[in-house]
């Protein structure tokens, strides 16, 4: 693989996006170079972030609130993520980091399950995630919305894969 193919990979694991739709990041300069991170990530991995580090110093959710919290928090995030990726309607970045943050507590809280010792909550929050996986899967099947974000992938690759030839 080129250096070219390595810099547009790691542009790819950053931002999630083609360039144009950089609209869909949060652009940081990092060393005297642009970096363009996703959004909706950043806002995940800030949830993530926040759940440990209020943990950490003692702050947290009653258990009682971690499976509702697992289940519905993510909602935001898929429904936001499906109506952008359908073509509905075109979200903004603001909403992407808020539905990543509360995404990203859900996240952590289940996380937080397992490294506490409630294993069967935590097999509880594994069965709902593999729930939100598969309706996404099947709403995405249903809608064809899949096949055209893959078809956009591919045509990206194409393109990549010209230019370096």
């Amino acid at each position: 693989m080129g250096k070219q193919n390595w810099r547009y990979l790691l542009f790819l694991i950053g931002s999630h996006h083609p360039p144009d739709r950089l609209h869909r990041t949060i652009r940081v300069s990092f060393k005297g170079k642009r970096v363009y991170l996703c959004s909706r990530c950043t806002g995940t991995g800030l949830g993530i972030i926040g759940v440990f580090v209020a943990n950490t110093f003692g702050l947290s959710f009653p258990i009682g609130f971690y499976l509702p919290f697992i289940s519905f928090l993510p909602l935001v995030a898929a429904v936001d993520w499906f109506t952008q990726s359908a073509k509905l309607r075109e979200s903004n970045n603001w909403i992407r980091v808020s539905s990543g943050f509360l995404l990203g507590i859900s996240e952590a809280l289940f996380l937080l399950l397992i490294i506490k010792g409630f294993l069967f909550m935590f097999l509880v929050g594994l069965v709902i995630v593999f729930a939100y996986a598969f309706s996404i899967y099947l709403i995405a099947a249903k809608t064809k919305c899949l096949d055209s974000y893959i078809e956009e992938l591919n045509q990206i690759q194409n393109k990549s894969n010209s230019s370096t030839d």
